[in-house]
C-alpha cells in the first residue's frame, strides 16, 4: 500500500460509496497501520470543504512545488506519527510572530511591502533592506533579529551568498567567544555568556525547484517560503524556526 494517496477532486466527486467510506475509515482511525496518507487536489474553496472531511491534507490548484514540498512534508510527519490536531494557522501565526524582530531582504520594493505586511498582520516588527549588503550591516553581532526572510535573487550579492557571510559571521563570533573564554583566569567561567546565535534564514522565491532548493540548504539557509507568501507554507517555516513567543501570564 502507498504510504501518500493524491487525489483529485473530480474523481473523488465521482467515487463509488465503497472508496469514500474507506477514505472516511482512514480519516478517522489514524492509528490504522499502513494506511496511506490521502492529499485533495482541489480548485475552489468549496472544494476544500468537501474534502476535509474524508482527507488529510487538501491543496489547491494550480500547484507550486513549494506548496507541493509543504504538504508532502505533512504527510510524512504525519506518517511518523505526529499527527495532532493542528491549531487555527492565523492564530497561531500570531503567537509565533508577536512581537518577534524579523529582517526581510528583497531588492523589489513591491515586495518588500507585500511581505512585510503580512507580517506585521500577525504582530511582527518587520525592517526592511533592499539588497545583500544592506542586510550584512543589519545582521552585524550583536543584533536585534530573530529570523531573515531573504529573497533568493538579487543584483550585486544575492541571498546565498548574504547568507554563507552572515554564517561565516556567526562563526567567527563564536571562535572568539571561546578563545576569549578559553583565557579567561577563571577558566571556561565568564560574565558574557558564550554567543552561540544562529539566525533562523528562509529563502523567499517565487518558485522552487530541487536544485534552488538545494543550494538553500547548502549556503546555510533553514529553508524556503514561496512568494507571495503562503499562509500554510509560511506556518510551517516559522513553527519549525521560531520559537514560540510564552503567553503572558503563563
Amino acid at each position: 500500500m502507498p504510504k501518500i494517496l493524491l487525489i483529485e477532486m473530480d474523481c473523488l466527486s465521482n467515487a463509488d460509496v465503497c472508496l469514500q467510506k474507506q477514505l472516511l475509515k482512514w480519516k478517522q482511525n489514524d492509528h490504522i497501520l499502513d494506511a496511506p496518507k490521502v492529499i485533495l487536489l482541489g480548485i475552489s474553496e468549496s472544494d476544500k470543504a468537501k474534502g476535509e472531511s474524508l482527507v488529510d491534507i487538501v491543496i489547491m490548484k494550480p500547484l507550486r512545488a513549494s506548496s507541493v514540498a509543504v504538504c508532502l512534508q505533512q504527510a510524512l510527519e504525519m506518517e511518523n506519527g505526529s499527527r495532532k490536531e493542528l491549531p487555527n494557522r492565523p492564530v497561531f501565526l500570531g503567537n509565533l510572530l508577536s512581537g518577534k524582530n524579523i529582517l526581510v531582504v528583497d531588492d523589489n520594493k513591491v515586495n518588500l511591502r507585500v511581505a512585510a505586511a503580512t507580517l506585521k498582520k500577525y504582530g511582527a516588527k518587520v525592517e526592511c533592506a533592499e539588497s545583500g549588503k544592506d542586510a550584512l550591516s543589519l545582521l552585524t553581532l550583536p543584533h536585534k533579529f530573530d529570523a531573515c526572510f531573504m529573497d533568493v535573487q538579487m543584483p550585486e550579492m544575492d541571498g546565498f551568498e548574504a547568507t554563507r557571510q552572515i554564517r561565516m559571521m556567526e562563526n567567527e563570533s563564536r571562535a572568539q567567544a571561546r578563545i576569549k573564554a578559553a583565557s579567561s583566569p577563571n577558566g571556561f567561567h565568564r560574565e558574557e555568556p558564550l554567543h552561540e546565535q544562529h539566525l533562523p534564514i528562509l529563502a523567499m522565491t517565487a518558485d522552487v525547484i530541487v536544485t534552488t532548493y538545494e543550494e538553500c540548504l547548502k549556503c546555510g539557509m533553514n529553508g524556503y517560503v514561496s512568494k507571495p507568501f503562503d499562509n500554510e507554507q509560511l506556518y510551517q517555516a516559522v513553527a519549525r524556526f521560531v520559537a514560540s513567543k510564552p503567553i503572558a501570564g503563563s
